[in-house]
């Protein structure tokens, strides 16, 4: 007996296969990171977050409502912020499975990440079954369900907390693997019920119902006008329109969408009530997410997402689904597959996508039954079309197209199978296609992880521990110290909500009800401060925290400000303090942007230094408070030699203020400059050195640096530009002096770095609304 052989009863197993992909799945539960906190970046986070938020909210306490928090405005009236995007059934499965966790912060994430990966797993095999019954070979089966599940998209959100990612994939392929039921053995009734389970968890599943019920329509119109081809037109459109009628895919169409129709309007309810009673329809935050996302309405932000670059993104996407992560190439720090395969050109990316999504859509026509690989292959262009303004946004929406992969895995080794005739090629691809995968979810198990963010989540959430003991469930006012969509936890934007809600309140400034707490992300050392064992989030009593910000109001009050603005400026002790009285929230409301100087720009961060200072922008609720018709932030400085500041405000109602920190070598570096003979004179005196391009003048004031430069730099060879810069044959470098520039003791020294080529020429000079107003032009060479 040869060794082919001996494998021949293991390769017709019925056990085998299924248990293979059981264990190659299993490798997503064994690798992975700390998955009982947030840790990852992005998304991965931000909706994790959000979304175990509104499940646990979820009580009857609170009529069932779906909410991030609970507000209170000034007159003490209780609000919710709604979120009722999706159905109710997946934050429902959420918080049953939590449950029994409840009060455990670690407990609740760790098993709703395991709910989400049992449902990865479920949905897995629900493919497996699926591909199974349409090619009659488990090893196929298995293979293509292997290939497909180990793409970047579905191994990174697959422990992702949110309803409408992975237990939405879950529910559509349920829904699918009940249409081949239905196809294959009539069974239509349990179509149905699936079908309106799934709609419970998530909307995804009517882009799969939409392309089935259509084909499924053309077909039985095509069969009824076949039979009734000897009769007369009338008689022949009237059976045909009886079969429409009598259709039972026109029952699963209108089913769903009266369900579908019933549970946004359920939503859209419960948001209005959980308002105020009285918003318009239109103004609901879910009709405007709606809107968003279909892009039919025009006032919203950026705009309606144009097709070329979109489809662009989008076949590059489609590209990535089809290639296992442990192929596709490295990702960034942030786990951003966005460049990906790194060896291959964008444009090659989109022609691939193109080509294999043609070759899934062509392909589904030749194989039977074809409604159900047409179905398969399209379902996935049927939601990301319509929602091309959120899913352009969103990468985890990219799980769906993975109907194409297993489509174009499934025809592929069918066919290969029938010109080898051997099980054991297909075997043998599919113990390679399991080691792909155990492969990619080891690799993938820390892409958008550091020990630093999973420390910082430990240390956050221990924080909160104290902070809700502390408190034992009075009211609290939470100040965003850091930006809640910004830094909590790797951008964990709303992860604060869930250490706190449901029982705590947030407040963005202080309101006018007296005492209880406060929770800030600033450490200040104060009586008021009640948790000083907390490392990243700090709770004050609310009084003593105004005592302590008013005497300090006033003892830097009583100095003289370094600037005098919309708010007044002051330096001392290493930080910026800026003042403000009378103030109210519209003052305070805006974001302010603080731009600190090196005298040395080695001492910048490494991608600082092509900007030549450090950001340190901020809005109020960060660093200040508002406080008895008062305004008062405070902004530590970086520890180094400090040579200017350049400060104000964003948006409406800018203001700006530039501040000098005198340094002794500022002198020393300006006269060290102007004692060469400059390249040029003219209204500044231009002098190069060192890659440096030097902008001089005495006396100089105020009026002589208002206006912005230009600056064009024309090289020796033109392919020494950018790009974008090539048609038009000089590199831009405009500028204007707060960015570049320091003005001191009535003299101002700007300098710029020149690009790293040879250069033909330099055109310099200002300009304002009116036109140029100095210009100069010279090589710098000469």
């Amino acid at each position: 007996m040869t060794s082919l052989d001996r494998l021949k009863p293991a390769l017709r197993s019925a056990w085998l296969p299924p248990a293979l992909l059981l264990i190659a799945l299993s490798t997503a539960f064994v690798f992975g990171g700390d998955r009982a906190r947030f840790y990852r970046w992005g998304d991965h986070n931000q909706l994790s977050s959000l979304r175990l938020t509104v499940a646990v909210n979820i009580s009857p306490e609170h009529d069932f409502q779906q909410f991030i928090r609970q507000t209170i405005d000034d007159d003490g009236v209780t609000r919710y912020r709604p979120y009722n995007r999706f159905p109710l059934g997946g934050y429902l499965l959420i918080k049953l499975v939590t449950l029994p966790t409840s009060g455990n912060f670690s407990a609740q994430i760790y098993t709703a990440r395991i709910l989400m990966l049992i449902a990865f797993t479920a949905a897995a095999v629900l493919a497996y079954l699926s591909l199974y019954r349409l090619s009659s070979n488990r090893w196929i089966a298995l293979t293509a369900v292997l290939l497909a599940f180990s793409s970047y998209y579905l191994l990174y959100h697959n422990d992702m907390i949110a309803n409408d990612v992975i237990l939405d994939l879950f529910g559509v392929l349920v829904t699918f693997h009940a249409t081949i039921v239905f196809v294959q053995e009539g069974r239509f009734r349990q179509l149905l019920v699936k079908a309106c389970i799934a709609l419970l968890l998530g909307w995804h599943v009517l882009a799969l119902l939409l392309p089935f019920v259509i084909f499924g329509l053309v077909i039985e119109l095509r069969r009824a006008g076949s039979d009734a081809s000897a009769f007369p037109l009338r008689r022949r459109l009237m059976q045909m329109a009886g079969s429409l009628l009598r259709s039972r895919y026109m029952l699963l169409g209108g089913t769903a969408l009266v369900l579908a129709a019933a549970t946004l309007t359920f939503n859209l309810g419960s948001e209005y009530f959980a308002l105020d009673g009285e918003t318009p329809l239109t103004e609901l935050p879910s009709f405007q997410s709606l809107a968003f996302r279909a892009g039919v309405d025009q006032g919203i932000v950026g705009g309606v997402r144009p097709w070329t670059p979109f489809m662009e993104g989008q076949f590059r996407t489609i590209l990535r689904m089809f290639i296992p992560y442990s192929l596709l190439g490295p990702l960034d720090h942030r786990g951003d597959a966005a460049e990906s395969p790194m060896w291959m050109p964008k444009g090659l990316g989109v022609g691939l996508g193109l080509v294999l999504s043609a070759a899934c859509l062509i392909g589904s026509m030749f194989v039977r039954p074809r409604i159900l690989f047409a179905t398969l292959a399209s379902f996935g262009f049927f939601w990301m079309l319509p929602m091309r303004n959120y899913t352009s946004i969103h990468v985890y929406e990219s799980i769906y197209y993975i109907g194409l992969p297993l489509v174009f895995f499934t025809i592929v080794l069918i066919c290969l199978r029938r010109l080898t005739n051997r099980d054991g090629v297909i075997a043998a691809a599919a113990v390679a296609a399991a080691l792909l995968f155990a492969l990619s979810s080891f690799q993938m198990s820390h892409v958008g992880y550091s020990a630093e963010s999973a420390q910082a989540a430990k240390d956050a959430e221990q924080d909160m521990l104290a902070i809700r003991e502390a408190t034992a469930g009075e009211l609290v006012t939470v100040l965003h110290i850091g930006g809640s969509h910004k830094d909590f936890f790797e951008r964990a934007g709303h992860a604060m909500d869930y250490y706190l809600s449901p029982r705590l309140i947030r407040y963005a400034y202080l309101p006018a009800v007296e005492g209880g707490y406060v929770v800030m992300r600033e450490r200040i050392d104060t009586d008021a401060l009640l948790t000083p064992q907390n490392r990243q989030f700090f709770l004050y009593d609310r009084d003593g925290l105004e005592a302590w910000y008013g005497t300090a109001y006033r003892s830097i009050a009583s100095s003289e400000p370094v600037d005098r603005s919309q708010f007044d400026l002051y330096i001392d002790g290493g930080k910026v303090y800026y003042l403000k009285e009378p103030c109210d929230r519209a003052d305070a409301a805006r974001r302010f942007f603080l731009h600190v100087y090196p005298f040395d720009e080695n001492d910048l961060p490494v991608e600082r230094k092509p900007h030549g200072f450090e950001g340190l922008d901020f809005d109020f609720v960060e660093r200040g408070l508002l406080f008895d018709g008062k305004c008062l932030a405070i902004v530590d400085l970086p520890q180094y030699d400090i040579v200017k500041i350049n400060t104000g405000r964003v948006g409406d109602g800018a203001w700006s203020a530039a501040h000098v920190v005198l340094d002794p070598r500022l002198t020393l570096e300006y006269q060290t400059i102007v004692s060469r003979e400059p390249v040029v004179r003219s209204e500044f005196d231009l002098y190069t050195d060192g890659g440096e391009l030097h902008y001089a003048k005495e006396p100089c004031g105020d009026g002589d640096t208002a206006a912005r430069f230009f600056l064009h730099v024309v090289p020796e060879d033109i392919d020494d530009l950018p790009d974008d810069r090539r048609q038009h044959g000089f590199d831009n470098l405009d500028f204007d002096f707060a960015e570049r520039g320091l003005l001191f003791d009535g003299k101002c020294l700007a300098s710029i770095d020149l690009p790293q080529y040879d250069i033909a020429r330099i055109t310099t000079g200002q300009f304002d609304g009116t036109g140029r107003i100095w210009e100069v032009g010279f090589a710098p060479n000469e």
